[in-house]
């Protein structure tokens, strides 16, 4: 069964991995069954079934596939640690399993890790935040004989709460960021209402120390405390535009931030809450992951001990809550889970049944990933399904470094097949360079693309001209132009792989998807994402986060704002909500 993957991946097509997966499970006859232990100490079972191989190259196929399975698991779970079931005398299949712990690097230091060993580095950031250090990560490999019988998980208990939080805003000032890798978003609710939205467009990956990536966030939030001070003393015609612009420099805006606070004078207070959406893993309120493209500057400088200098990114919540009222909670979350919380909080105005809770993906510069239990609790795990690996074929695009643009290998871990290469702005340049020649000859006319050596490349330097990029073949797609149809549709298909690889992970109760971001910006390129996922899995739903998610009093006065869309703000927006959470209703 084998075989044919491989003459597909020879000719540089994908081999999805839950292609691969599924005909595994089918006819596979040799026990490889993974217990994977959560933070929680309860225990995921997944049980594999391996095929018997013909030679090295099939044998070398299966391994990548286990390899793969077992790193999206940690890439989305985290764990205590993965023990593995199986026959003791398949030497084949106890090899494989006693090679996880070479292959996933476990015995060195974080920064000499490489592949598959990088997501131990989040899980391991992650179980010092948990324990103090005192749990270290481990595989285990046993006879089948002696495999525990496992029950599944009981049903989330307790009440949702978001069809209450947007009472919370009543009488308050409250700040929503939303982080992400070419800008920052933010939205001020006072007294119910949507007083200020601003942007901010930076590159937090060219940053080389945590300051340039701290500093700039703080001075955002000082900005919107003095302008949300000034509004909710009825004096927004003292508010410094010029400083608010998006176009605003550093400089600019600490001198508008400085200027409203002299304004403000007594009237001048602090947020009653702040919530903050970072594009990173969040446990218990803490930035902890550090493996992502947004701090690459800092971990490739070597003049930095990359933990300690981390760490002051890990203090972000705790430098916002300078800008906040005494005892005002500022909380934090990934940008996945943000988007399914906001969607919740939505769906509930509207009076929608959130019995299976809300499961949703922001797409843009990566593709963002989470999801709400019913009862409204967000699960405590990692979630970087931007990093899970789904195609083991695409050979061909192996070859390419991560940072050319036909690459299928990640920018931040060297993998190939990884998702940030379908998901995400990346795969529409990848797919451009690969099945649009034409388009890509005009973007490469345009300066949108640039040719380095052997590289070909989308510009960030020094100009960033990604988000601009993706407009161009978006307005094209949009225009009924055939080869931008197409990348579109390809991207749609990778989402349904996706949706299948969340869904054998993860086994959320909501299997429809809401999707964020500039990509569904256009109702064509909407519609084209849905046709190509059509095609994979007919039974999947999506629905674009636009207008039809605007029930709350502020998010539909985001959409009817002139100048802002609710594609663009949802998640600043529902980061205002967020942090409702943490005031008393």
């Amino acid at each position: 069964m084998i075989k044919p993957f491989l003459e597909q991946a020879a000719r540089d097509e994908s081999v999805y991995l839950t292609d691969v997966r599924a005909a595994f499970q089918a006819e596979g006859t040799r026990p490889f069954h993974l217990h994977v232990t959560l933070y929680d100490r309860s225990v995921r079972v997944c049980p594999l079934r391996l095929p018997e191989t013909a030679g090295e190259e099939e044998a070398r196929f299966a391994a990548e596939y286990v390899y793969a399975t077992v790193y999206n698991l940690l890439s989305a779970l985290g764990g205590l640690r993965v023990d593995v079931y199986l026959d003791p005398s398949d030497r084949e299949t106890v090899q494989l399993a006693e090679s996880l712990e070479q292959v996933f690097q476990l015995a060195l230091p974080k920064r000499a890790r490489t592949g598959y060993g990088t997501c131990l580095n989040v899980n391991e950031r992650v179980l010092s935040a948990l324990s103090g250090g005192r749990e270290r990560f481990a595989f285990g490999v046993h006879s089948l004989e002696e495999e525990p019988s496992v029950q599944p998980p009981g049903a989330a208990e307790g009440q949702p709460v978001f069809a209450r939080l947007p009472a919370r805003t009543a009488g308050r000032m409250v700040l929503g960021m939303d982080v992400g890798g070419t800008d920052v978003k933010l939205a001020v609710s006072v007294d119910g209402r949507l007083a200020l939205c601003k942007e901010f467009d930076w590159l937090p990956s060219a940053c080389t120390r945590a300051e340039e990536i701290t500093g700039p966030l703080l001075l955002l939030a000082r900005l919107l405390r003095a302008a949300g001070s000034l509004c909710r003393a009825g004096r927004e015609g003292e508010l410094d535009w010029a400083a608010l612009d998006r176009r605003a420099t550093l400089a600019e805006m600490e001198r508008g931030a400085e200027a409203m606070e002299r304004r403000a004078g007594d009237s001048l207070r602090g947020f009653d809450a702040i919530g903050l959406c970072f594009p990173d893993v969040v446990i218990q309120n803490r930035i902890v992951g550090g493996e992502t493209p947004k701090t690459r500057g800092l971990r490739d400088n070597p003049e930095l001990d990359y933990e300690a200098e981390f760490s002051k990114l890990t203090a972000l919540t705790q430098g916002l809550a300078a800008y906040a009222a005494e005892g005002g909670p500022v909380l934090n979350i990934n940008d996945g889970p943000m988007a399914a919380f906001t969607a919740a909080v939505e769906q509930a105005a509207a009076g929608g049944d959130l019995s299976r809770g809300f499961f949703a993906h922001s797409l843009g510069t990566d593709l963002g990933t989470g999801w709400v239990r019913a009862d409204g609790s967000i699960p405590e795990m990692p979630l970087e399904v931007y990093n899970f690996i789904i195609d083991l074929g695409s050979w061909g695009q192996r070859r390419f470094p991560p940072e050319d643009v036909r690459s299928v290998c990640s920018v931040n871990t060297g993998l190939p097949g990884a998702l940030q290469k379908y998901g995400g702005q990346s795969a529409v340049f990848r797919l451009a360079a690969r099945q649009a020649p034409k388009t890509l000859q005009e973007g490469l006319d345009r300066g949108l693309f640039r040719r380095e050596g052997d590289l070909l490349l989308v510009p960030t330097q020094p100009e960033d001209r990604r988000k601009e990029c993706l407009e161009f073949f978006m307005e094209r797609a949009a225009a009924g132009q055939p080869e931008c149809e197409k990348i579109f549709r390809t991207v749609g298909e990778y989402l349904a792989v996706t949706w299948r690889e969340t869904d054998f992970i993860l086994r959320p109760d909501a299997k429809d998807r809401t999707l964020f971001g500039r990509f569904v910006k256009r109702p064509a390129c909407f519609r084209l994402l849905c046709e190509g996922a059509a095609r994979r899995e007919p039974e999947l739903r999506q629905y674009a986060a636009g207008s039809d998610l605007a029930n709350t009093a502020l998010m539909k006065q985001l959409d009817a704002h002139p100048d802002y869309t609710v594609a663009q703000f949802a998640q600043a927006v529902g980061a205002v909500y967020y942090a409702c959470l943490g005031l008393d209703s």
